[in-house]
Protein backbone atom coordinates (compact mmCIF):
# COMPACT_ATOMS: atom_id res chain seq x y z
CA UNK A 1 0.00 0.00 0.00
CA UNK A 2 2.85 2.37 0.78
CA UNK A 3 4.37 1.88 -2.66
CA UNK A 4 0.92 2.35 -4.22
CA UNK A 5 0.71 5.82 -2.63
CA UNK A 6 4.10 6.69 -4.16
CA UNK A 7 3.02 5.25 -7.52
CA UNK A 8 -0.14 7.37 -7.56
CA UNK A 9 1.75 10.49 -6.51
CA UNK A 10 4.32 9.87 -9.26
CA UNK A 11 1.53 9.31 -11.80
CA UNK A 12 0.13 12.72 -10.87
CA UNK A 13 3.60 14.27 -11.14
CA UNK A 14 4.12 12.65 -14.55
CA UNK A 15 0.81 14.09 -15.78
CA UNK A 16 2.15 17.53 -14.76
CA UNK A 17 5.51 16.82 -16.45
CA UNK A 18 7.31 16.74 -13.12
CA UNK A 19 10.13 14.32 -12.32
CA UNK A 20 9.25 11.16 -10.46
CA UNK A 21 10.17 10.90 -6.79
CA UNK A 22 12.60 8.15 -5.82
CA UNK A 23 11.27 5.90 -3.09
CA UNK A 24 13.60 5.58 -0.12
CA UNK A 25 12.99 2.84 2.46
CA UNK A 26 14.84 4.71 5.24
CA UNK A 27 12.63 7.76 4.70
CA UNK A 28 9.61 5.42 4.64
CA UNK A 29 10.65 3.95 8.00
CA UNK A 30 10.67 7.43 9.54
CA UNK A 31 7.24 8.15 8.01
CA UNK A 32 5.92 4.80 9.25
CA UNK A 33 7.09 5.52 12.79
CA UNK A 34 4.98 8.70 12.81
CA UNK A 35 1.95 6.83 11.45
CA UNK A 36 2.42 4.27 14.22
CA UNK A 37 2.50 7.03 16.85
CA UNK A 38 -0.73 8.49 15.46
CA UNK A 39 -2.40 5.06 15.25
CA UNK A 40 -1.44 4.34 18.87
CA UNK A 41 -2.72 7.80 19.88
CA UNK A 42 0.72 8.66 21.28
CA UNK A 43 0.51 11.90 19.27
CA UNK A 44 -2.55 13.61 17.77
CA UNK A 45 -3.32 13.27 14.09
CA UNK A 46 -1.10 15.88 12.47
CA UNK A 47 2.47 17.05 12.24
CA UNK A 48 3.68 16.88 15.86
CA UNK A 49 7.36 15.96 15.84
CA UNK A 50 7.93 17.04 12.23
CA UNK A 51 11.20 18.82 13.04
CA UNK A 52 12.52 15.69 14.73
CA UNK A 53 11.63 13.62 11.63
CA UNK A 54 13.41 16.19 9.46
CA UNK A 55 16.49 15.93 11.67
CA UNK A 56 16.44 12.12 11.39
CA UNK A 57 16.30 12.31 7.59
CA UNK A 58 19.05 14.94 7.53
CA UNK A 59 21.39 12.64 9.48
CA UNK A 60 21.65 10.15 6.61
CA UNK A 61 20.53 12.21 3.62
CA UNK A 62 21.67 15.82 3.62
CA UNK A 63 18.47 17.67 2.90
CA UNK A 64 17.74 21.06 1.48
CA UNK A 65 13.99 20.92 2.06
CA UNK A 66 11.41 18.56 3.50
CA UNK A 67 7.62 18.48 3.64
CA UNK A 68 5.01 16.10 4.97
CA UNK A 69 1.47 15.03 4.17
CA UNK A 70 -0.61 13.11 6.71
CA UNK A 71 -4.04 11.54 6.39
CA UNK A 72 -6.36 9.10 8.05
CA UNK A 73 -9.42 7.18 6.93
CA UNK A 74 -11.33 4.03 7.76
CA UNK A 75 -12.08 2.81 4.24
CA UNK A 76 -11.34 -0.83 3.50
CA UNK A 77 -8.00 -2.01 2.16
CA UNK A 78 -9.22 -1.85 -1.44
CA UNK A 79 -10.15 1.86 -1.26
CA UNK A 80 -8.07 3.47 1.47
CA UNK A 81 -5.07 4.47 -0.67
CA UNK A 82 -7.23 6.01 -3.41
CA UNK A 83 -9.23 8.00 -0.88
CA UNK A 84 -6.10 9.28 0.90
CA UNK A 85 -4.32 10.36 -2.29
CA UNK A 86 -7.50 11.91 -3.74
CA UNK A 87 -7.90 13.92 -0.56
CA UNK A 88 -4.36 15.24 -0.83
CA UNK A 89 -4.82 16.11 -4.50
CA UNK A 90 -7.97 18.07 -3.63
CA UNK A 91 -6.16 20.12 -0.97
CA UNK A 92 -4.05 23.08 -2.13
CA UNK A 93 -1.46 22.69 0.65
CA UNK A 94 -1.06 18.94 0.19
CA UNK A 95 -0.96 19.34 -3.59
CA UNK A 96 1.83 21.90 -3.18
CA UNK A 97 3.91 19.22 -1.47
CA UNK A 98 3.04 16.58 -4.08
CA UNK A 99 4.00 18.91 -6.95
CA UNK A 100 6.92 20.50 -5.10
CA UNK A 101 10.60 20.52 -5.98
CA UNK A 102 11.42 17.28 -4.22
CA UNK A 103 13.32 14.24 -5.46
CA UNK A 104 12.81 11.58 -2.74
CA UNK A 105 9.78 10.24 -0.92
CA UNK A 106 8.87 7.67 1.68
CA UNK A 107 5.43 6.58 2.83
CA UNK A 108 4.35 4.98 6.08
CA UNK A 109 0.90 3.50 6.61
CA UNK A 110 -0.26 1.91 9.85
CA UNK A 111 -3.68 0.44 10.59
CA UNK A 112 -4.94 1.09 14.11
CA UNK A 113 -6.81 -1.51 16.15
CA UNK A 114 -10.12 0.13 15.23
CA UNK A 115 -9.37 -0.30 11.50
CA UNK A 116 -8.41 3.31 10.80
CA UNK A 117 -5.45 3.78 8.45
CA UNK A 118 -2.90 6.49 9.32
CA UNK A 119 -0.71 7.86 6.53
CA UNK A 120 2.49 9.86 6.53
CA UNK A 121 4.30 10.80 3.32
CA UNK A 122 7.60 12.65 3.49
CA UNK A 123 8.95 14.66 0.56
CA UNK A 124 12.68 15.40 0.50
CA UNK A 125 14.87 17.60 -1.67
CA UNK A 126 18.43 16.47 -1.20
CA UNK A 127 21.18 19.04 -0.92
CA UNK A 128 23.55 18.74 -3.82
CA UNK A 129 27.12 18.23 -2.72
CA UNK A 130 29.69 20.86 -3.62
CA UNK A 131 31.01 20.59 -7.13
CA UNK A 132 27.71 19.36 -8.56
CA UNK A 133 25.40 21.63 -10.56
Amino acid sequence: MEHEVARRVNAHRAARRLAALTYDTAVAAIARAHSLEMAAHDVPMGHDGFHERADRVDRFMSLEAIAENVAMNDYGSARTVGVAVAGWLASAHHLENIEGRYDVTGVGIVRARDGTFYYTQLFVRRRLSEGHP
